[in-house]
């Protein structure tokens, strides 16, 4: 009497199995892989909004150190230019930064470099300070990206906006 080999009807079985195999473990490696795009997305963004809150940070302790010259700062926008900014760092300054220059200048060699830490620090970096809309307190709003300072809208994930009672 002639059995059949043991497995001889399972013939190819093994290769599909294998197949399925390989393919279950590719869609959980590229959802793996998914994953960690959208970690390096959120790690950049939480890099930028750091960013921004210590330039604003900044631009708030240096207008305190500078109070008779805070209309300077935050009453007339058009002391905060909007435009680009070169790379080049801020070369014309020698007196204020060697500590012997008026408060006016201080205050205009403030903006300057906070204009150019901005543009530096953060992809399209504007930064602006003047009297909020709503509230009467000083606003500094820092903008990255498509958005400025204009018109920035806090909820979104491309500025931020810092209120401070002078």
């Amino acid at each position: 009497m002639n059995y059949p080999l043991f497995g001889a009807s399972q013939r190819g079985v093994g290769m599909i199995e294998v197949l399925v195999a390989v393919l279950v473990l590719s869609i959980g490696v590229l959802g793996y892989a998914g994953l960690q795009l959208r970690a390096l997305n959120s790690t950049s963004e939480s890099h930028f909004q750091t960013q921004a809150s210590s330039l604003a940070q900044d631009a708030v302790e240096r207008m305190m150190a500078n109070e008779d010259m805070l209309d300077t700062y935050y009453a007339n926008p058009a002391n905060w230019p909007q435009g680009e900014m070169s790379n080049a760092p801020l070369a014309n300054w020698g007196q204020c930064y060697q500590n012997i220059c008026t408060q006016p200048q201080l205050a205009a060699w403030d903006v300057a470099q906070l204009r150019w830490l901005a543009w530096n620090l953060l992809p399209g970096g504007r930064i602006s300070a003047e009297e909020c809309s709503v509230s009467g307190v000083l606003c500094v709003t820092v903008a990255w990206g498509e958005s400025t300072p204009a018109d920035c809208d806090p909820s979104d994930d491309t500025c931020l906006v810092m209120e401070v009672l002078p």
